[in-house]
């Protein structure tokens, strides 16, 4: 199976997401570990798996521009 299109929007809320899932919250960690779940069914693991791809390559842009 092959990734959905995305749109910034949805990268923008996979983002929140992932940041959740490493917040010192543990209920935040927690919580975010089941809306993970529930949004992968949503959108396919192959989507998500994108969209990790794309934050990857941003952050490492980032860390190359300083």
């Amino acid at each position: 199976m092959t990734a959905k299109p995305y749109t910034n929007e949805l990268l923008r809320k996979f983002d929140r997401l992932t940041l959740r899932l490493s917040s010192p919250n543990q209920m935040e960690r927690i919580n975010a570990r089941l809306d993970a779940a529930e949004f992968e069914k949503e959108h396919g693991k192959e989507t998500c798996q994108a969209m990790f791809e794309e934050l990857k390559r941003r952050d490492a842009r980032k860390a190359m521009e300083g």
